[in-house]
């Protein structure tokens, strides 16, 4: 009898088990399900998880989650069957047929307890659920037998499929990812409705230790194991085909999360989001309220707008020389191995063209430097570093880690082609906005938002320089001057009667050229003509304009007003200069079109705010004017841009600060370019070099997929008129500059150009255009 105990002691204790925990649960369950004081499962449905608020873009595509947990509530429609197939057969495969609790698991969990071996998780999916939704994490007796309980009062109430749904929303998946919906999004990039069979089984394999054993992108090789087994145990209890089986299991894992890099895009647009949600609705509405922010970025502007903006800054800070060499991080010097040591910025790198990245040098020869980039092996030609006027051999030594740009990849030989960077110190920013509705579609606040959170393209106050020009020249439109105005461009002083001190504006370029229409001396940038007609309309005049044009900064009527010597926000200039292509409109500038509570009702709307500002004719000749400045003048950059362009460059004293505002039909776009602590970009940086092919980078792109062919329509109260452009008389077969100029009714000229006008024109005869390039 011993023997036949000892032989068959794993069939009685199993036996045993099952036995016992059946009786134990049934009679725990009519006992003690209806008990009072115990809690009762009234209505799941009204009970509010932590939802995450999500910001889309113009095309309602999620672009930035906010959230302590973040969950993507999803109805029973949008769980793929493949989904709810793969979870029941992960953890509860009698979920359609037991009362809330799995007895064939919970004995399993038991003999495995006793036998001292791991045979899976005991508790049902309504059990878990009835854990997540009621009570603490950590095992008792007594919380097992309340999970129990409860998980059969949620069956009583509720149908398998709503119980499935409330599981699929409430399951933690690692990191702060909470639901199935957040997890499709976060290791997959897209909605759950949209998985495949390989990522619906690796979210339900990775539901027991999501944060440990089953890290995804910390241990693929766990998951891996795991994600195979639960195909097959899909194939065996006949929820998938065989070849469906096959096909699953030839697919890789993600190597890290859909949203991963070192900056996400629109980083500074989301983060004045954020800012603007927890003043107006507060922390708990914003982490926890599951709000759904629809936005006015466009996800491709934006990223053509961060392209262009770091390029240009690249570009301009190389023009500044090498300043590397004594912050480059060595690894000998740190007792690495410069031959083995894996830079963590190597982490899942995959080398493509144009990408910048570290590498740690190998060899240097006279001719080209041999670098180290994860398992590539790269070349730098000393061609490519000719921007820091140094020999090559002087610029680094074995081990130092510098920056490279990826110019070819050879994939088979893991070999790279690469030119020589460096981290830009210069800063900058763009705003892009929409011109018919005020719509922000881009913001660039910075190089860097990782390395600064502070926005440029909103917060910073900065001289505008010849940016502001425009906003006098309007006024003095309106003030009875015309575009063939003739202003003198010759030294004079002023007693600024607002300051007491004595005022003598001067040229860029420290020269002085004469009588000028007033649009050549747009054109070309003339400080002075610029002060002289703000001293024919007066400073106060120029401060009212300024308000019209939507500037709330703080503006002096002093003569340096008509330089941009006051400070104002890249914001604001761009909405300013919204005025030219809108015919006088001026639109306030907006990011959130409407945002929806948790319920979806809209609990915000935002619509275009419009204001007519000056006359559709003003605006339509400053407009010419501008598209004059980008043909003839120091926007000369942009004026193979396929579109009719207008704008402005700027820049401030000591080159401190340059600007360049343009605009098309459809767009205005701002770029400011300058150091957060104001010192000089260097004497050649004006607006036209440092920020205009800024400008030209973004647009050419946005031109490309969105062709701009149609020009500006002539409003009927503006006259077209054949004059002399240097002169600003009426044109006669003698003269050499034929233009058609727009003029309001009575500000046309009336005399005919002569010789003797041409002669009173500076280099007349002479054949190029020249401009202060400012």
């Amino acid at each position: 009898m011993k023997q036949f105990f000892l032989r068959h002691f794993k069939v009685i204790l199993l036996g045993s088990s099952f036995l016992i925990t059946s009786l134990l649960g049934i009679f725990l369950g009519l006992i003690l399900v209806y008990q009072k004081g115990f809690p009762q499962i009234k209505n799941l449905e009204d009970i509010k998880p932590v939802v995450m608020t999500t910001v889309y873009d113009d095309q309602n595509v999620a672009i930035k989650d906010f959230a302590i947990e973040k969950r993507v509530i999803v109805k029973n429609s949008d769980i793929p069957v493949i989904l709810k197939k793969a979870l029941v057969c992960a953890e509860d495969n009698q979920f359609y047929t037991h009362w809330g609790i799995n007895f064939r698991g919970l004995v399993r969990a038991v003999s495995g307890v006793l036998l001292r071996k791991k045979q899976g998780g005991g508790s049902s999916i309504t059990q878990q659920l009835a854990r997540g939704l009621f009570l603490t994490p950590e095992f008792t007796v007594s919380r097992k037998l309340k999970e129990m309980l409860l998980a059969i009062q949620i069956e009583k109430k509720y149908t398998k499929d709503q119980i499935l749904t409330f599981y699929c929303n409430k399951i933690f998946l690692g990191g702060s990812i909470y639901g199935v919906g957040a997890a499709a999004r976060h290791y997959f990039g897209k909605t759950v409705k949209d998985i495949n069979l390989a990522e619906a089984a690796l979210i339900a394999c990775i539901i027991p230790n999501p944060n440990g054993l089953y890290a995804i992108f910390r241990r693929p090789e766990n998951t891996l194991k795991r994600r195979n087994y639960l195909l097959l145990k899909m194939l065996l209890m006949h929820a998938i085909s065989q070849e469906e089986y096959r096909q699953a299991l030839a697919v890789k894992l993600p190597e890290k999360p859909s949203d991963a890099g070192s900056e996400s895009l629109a980083d500074y647009f989301t983060e004045d989001t954020r800012k603007y949600l927890e003043n107006k609705y507060g922390d708990n509405l914003l982490y926890k309220g599951g709000l759904k922010v629809f936005t006015t970025l466009n996800n491709e502007t934006q990223r053509w707008a961060e392209e262009a903006l770091k390029e240009g800054l690249r570009a301009l800070d190389k023009r500044r020389g090498w300043r590397s060499r004594p912050r480059l991080f060595n690894l000998v010097e740190s007792k690495l191995d410069a031959t083995r040591y894996q830079l963590p910025a190597w982490e899942n790198l995959k080398p493509e063209p144009n990408q910048i990245v570290e590498g740690v040098i190998m060899e240097i020869g006279r001719a080209k430097v041999s670098v180290r980039i994860g398992a590539y092996r790269g070349e730098m030609a000393a061609a490519t570093a000719e921007w820091t006027k140094k020999n090559i051999q002087r610029l680094f030594k074995f081990g130092d880690v510098a920056l490279f740009r990826i110019l070819t990849v050879d994939a088979v030989k893991k070999r790279l082609e690469l030119g020589l960077e460096q981290e830009p110190e210069v800063d900058g920013a763009i705003l892009v906005v929409d011109n018919k509705s005020g719509e922000i579609k881009a913001m660039v606040g910075g190089y860097a938002f990782q390395k600064s959170k502070f926005n440029r393209a909103i917060q910073a106050l900065r001289q505008t320089g010849s940016t502001f020009k425009p906003i006098i020249y309007t006024a003095a439109l309106e003030h009875g001057f015309s575009p063939a105005t003739i202003i003198q461009d010759e030294p004079f002083s002023y007693l600024d009667e607002w300051t007491g001190e004595l005022w003598e504006p001067k040229n860029h370029t420290e020269d002085y050229r004469g009588p000028l229409t007033m649009r050549r001396g747009l054109e070309q940038s003339r400080n002075v003509i610029t002060a002289r007609i703000l001293q024919a309309i007066t400073p106060a005049v120029g401060v009212e304009y300024a308000k019209k044009f939507g500037i709330s900064s703080d503006l002096k009527p002093y003569m340096s007003l008509a330089l941009g010597a006051f400070e104002v926000s890249l914001k604001e200039m761009v909405e300013a200069f919204t005025v030219f292509p809108n015919y006088g409109v001026r639109v306030n500038s907006y990011f959130i079109r409407s945002i929806n509570d948790l319920n979806n009702n809209i609990i915000e709307e935002n619509f275009p705010d419009r204001k007519q500002v000056i006359e559709k004719e003003t605006a339509f000749i400053m407009n010419y004017l501008l598209q004059g400045v980008v043909k003839s003048g120091t926007g000369w950059r942009a004026r193979d841009l396929p579109a009719p362009i207008g704008g402005k460059t700027g820049t401030a004293n000591d080159s401190t600060d340059a600007w360049f505002i343009g605009f098309s039909p459809t767009l205005t776009v701002g770029v400011w370019v300058g150091f957060d602590q104001k010192k000089s970009l260097g004497k050649q940086e004006t607006g036209s070099l440092a920020a205009a092919p800024v400008f030209v980078a973004f647009m050419e792109k946005y031109l490309s997929k969105y062709p701009e062919s149609g020009k500006f329509r002539i409003p009927s109260g503006v006259y077209m008129i054949n004059i002399d452009k240097y002169t600003g008389k009426l044109l006669t077969p003698d003269c050499l500059y034929p233009f058609s100029e727009a003029f309001l009714p009575g500000s046309e000229p009336l005399d005919f150009c002569n010789d003797e006008e041409h002669q009173k024109i500076y280099n007349y005869f002479k054949t190029e255009e020249e401009s202060d390039d400012d």
